[in-house]
């Protein structure tokens, strides 16, 4: 079943009379459960595709079905409400509150809509992150593949349907690197979540499913890796 259905996906910026199509009539879906990788150089699309996906920008033409319904059918407040409970997004950029502990980072997104956070969820989620012991630390007292990992944990917490991962690894060694993309593929075959990731790095998305590469906002190419 597909959780995610792109047709037609156009987006073009006009800057000083000059017009740009970052995204040129895209066209997939993904299959629920699957972990599949966008990938491409800088400037190919890759990233303003995520954001249409993540309801923070709209298209020039073209929808986005999340579950069977037309994010940008929504009004304002529905979106909004997709945001929050619909989608979760990782940047490279780990964007954790410095005042707060990896607990309350953890659950603000939740807080924040209104809602309880599950004691027990939590619980499993910093146990299957490798964080138990950090629930109570603060994000300076945490190294970068560390607080990535909170950042993960951010996401999972609030049981999205989609999670997004904008370049996760960008900010981190290559070991850091290595044990984010397997805790990612981890959150994928035991937790059954759906995950897209952009990247530029072609051994990282050669990890996932299936890989989408994006060239001047077209798809080039659409792919099983060599090794599945």
């Amino acid at each position: 079943m597909s959780i995610l259905t792109v047709n037609n996906l156009t987006k073009i910026y006009t800057v000083g009379g000059d017009t740009t199509a970052a995204l040129d009539h895209v066209s997939f879906s993904v299959e629920e459960g699957s972990f599949v990788a966008i990938v491409g150089t800088s400037g190919s699309g890759k990233s303003t595709l995520l954001h249409l996906i993540g309801g923070v920008d709209r298209p020039t033409e073209g929808s986005v079905f999340v579950d069977g319904k037309d994010i940008f059918e929504m009004n304002e407040s529905g979106l909004s409400e997709y945001r929050r409970r619909t989608v979760s997004v990782i940047y490279q950029f780990y964007n954790l509150l410095p005042m707060l502990n990896v607990k309350a980072n953890i659950t603000l997104p939740l807080e924040l809509d209104g809602r309880l956070p599950d004691g027990k969820r939590l619980d499993e989620i910093l146990r299957f992150l490798g964080l138990e012991e950090k629930r109570f630390h603060y994000p300076d007292q945490l190294s970068g593949g560390q607080q990535q990992r909170v950042a993960i944990a951010r996401s999972l917490m609030t049981s999205p349907k989609l999670l997004l991962a904008d370049e996760p690894t960008g900010n981190l060694d290559s070991r850091n690197s290595a044990e984010i993309i397997s805790l990612l593929k981890k959150s994928n075959r035991k937790l059954k979540q759906t995950i897209l990731l952009v990247t530029h790095d072609m051994s990282i998305a050669e990890q996932a499913d299936r890989i989408i590469c994006i060239s001047d906002g077209k798809i080039a190419e659409d792919r099983i890796p060599a090794e599945k």
